[in-house]
């Protein structure tokens, strides 16, 4: 836990200090709740869409702080010792997926707080532990993905090119700004294939007043499996760039 902490607290000394993550985990939520809010022509910004729209700036924090963690660290020359330390890998891309969802915390935080100060609405919860733990399960889901995409990265060498495609339709597929279900029935199920979908889904329970039991179960068990598939895939990474003894990821 030590290392994991140790990681966490360098990466988010690294992102809170780069003017591109922090304007964009602050203005992401703001301008995708007003786009939300146009398209709903009500007049007001719900909770639900206001934690949507705080997840978008969380998808794109994990995209571009946590899976690209490893390209990050090679170029701030520790990456060498993040490998060479006795340690597994995969604690300390943990620590750095880790501050990646502090910084989808606080743009959840950020769409909320715009939702109130600028659109004057009275946030109303209809199942509190509900949405806290949908909300919860999405940053750990997000976490575990990123863990996963960090590794992918490595292997497949096309990082830029990957966050670049994955970014829009995934946030699409797993209904955070707007429901699944007004998707085609095939793409809405291709969005379930990530824990996000169905926390989402647990999300839109609790804002609808049902039950969020069976997505967040669902949404928990994906995450761990992702989790598993990070470390494997990780372990692979660690092992390879030791046997070669080269970290050159590009």
């Amino acid at each position: 836990m030590r290392l994991v902490f140790s990681a966490w607290k360098l990466q988010l000394r690294l992102l809170s200090r780069s003017s591109f993550f922090m304007s964009m985990a602050l203005l992401t939520p703001v301008a995708y709740g007003a786009i939300a809010l146009l398209m709903s022509g009500q007049g007001h910004v719900s909770v639900r869409v206001a934690i949507g729209a705080g997840l978008l700036g969380a998808w794109s924090a994990t995209l571009y702080g946590a899976a690209e963690a490893l390209f990050m660290q090679r170029f701030t020359g520790t990456l060498e010792f993040i490998v060479g330390a006795p340690k597994p890998l995969a604690l300390s891309v943990a620590g750095f997926s880790a501050a990646s969802a502090s910084l989808g915390l606080y743009s959840v935080i950020a769409a909320l707080a715009v939702s109130v100060v600028f659109f004057s609405d009275r946030l109303v919860l209809v199942d509190v532990w509900g949405t806290v733990l949908s909300l919860v399960l999405s940053l750990i889901g997000l976490m575990a993905v990123g863990m996963t995409l960090a590794a992918l990265y490595v292997v497949t060498r096309q990082a830029i090119e990957l966050t670049n495609v994955l970014e829009y339709p995934v946030w699409i597929l797993c209904g955070v700004l707007v429901p699944a279900s007004t998707l085609w029935p095939p793409l809405a199920w291709l969005g379930k294939t990530l824990p996000l979908g169905w926390s989402m889904d647990g999300l839109d329970a609790a804002s609808e007043g049902r039950s969020p039991v069976l997505p967040l179960v669902v949404a928990a068990v994906l995450t761990m499996a992702y989790f598993a598939l990070s470390v494997l895939l990780l372990r692979l990474v660690e092992n390879l760039s030791r046997v070669k003894g080269t970290l050159t990821l590009r």
